[in-house]
């Protein structure tokens, strides 16, 4: 047997839209003189929070009609939606969308196809601006003389910056880069002795005999 659920998503962030949503579901089912069998209102405050919307994805069965005032309760993102409500036309769940007056039946019907169509295109459309604001801005960023990537004499980590202790006390004992590359494993010692100067430790510790590497 079919049946009618509704859906609210609450937020304590915005209450308003919350009571929109249950004004909204109200008339409609009173217009239309619909009985809704059972209602669904769940809580979602941050985004940690929208898998909250298993609760209600769990509860729908085939053939079931699903009431909801707005396609932006079901995600915060274009492809979080539509990723919802194909899996709701797939399962059979008719979907009725009061604010933007849809009748979404199922993947095969001609009105749901393109409807469907142009919110992938909208998605991809967002995903070519955010690569255009993005290029954009970093091309600006050159010609105003700003400096890309990390700033100028960034020292990265390094494998040898666990060892950096003993490292330390092995050149203040007087042994070359070469030889303690050795004695701590290391098959090359010409990163080992970059390290060392990159990061000047022999200027930082004192009485450092001045043994060639």
């Amino acid at each position: 047997m079919s049946r009618i659920l509704s859906f609210v998503r609450l937020n304590k962030n915005n209450q308003v839209y919350s009571q929109i949503q249950i004004d909204a579901i109200s008339k409609y089912v009173e217009e239309k003189n619909i009985n809704v069998n059972k209602s669904f209102e769940i809580e979602i405050n941050l985004p940690r929070e929208e898998s909250n919307l298993m609760q209600l994805l769990e509860n729908c069965e085939k053939n079931d009609t699903l009431l909801i005032y707005d396609l932006n309760v079901l995600g915060r993102t274009t492809e979080t939606i539509i990723e919802i409500v194909k899996f709701l036309l797939a399962s059979n769940i008719r979907i009725l969308v009061i604010n933007q007056n849809l009748d979404l039946v199922d993947n095969n019907d001609m009105l749901t196809k393109m409807i469907l169509g142009v919110m992938s295109m909208t998605l991809n459309l967002e995903k070519d601006l955010m690569s255009l604001r993005t290029k954009e801005a970093l091309t600006q960023k050159k010609l105003n003389g700003i400096s890309l990537g990390k700033p100028k004499g960034t020292i990265q980590k390094s494998k040898f910056d666990k060892q950096r202790d003993k490292i330390e006390e092995l050149l203040a004992l007087g042994l070359s880069v070469r030889k303690i590359a050795k004695l701590l494993g290391y098959n090359n010692h010409i990163g080992l002795n970059n390290y060392v100067k990159k990061r000047k430790i022999r200027e930082a510790l004192p009485n450092i005999l001045d043994v060639a590497s």
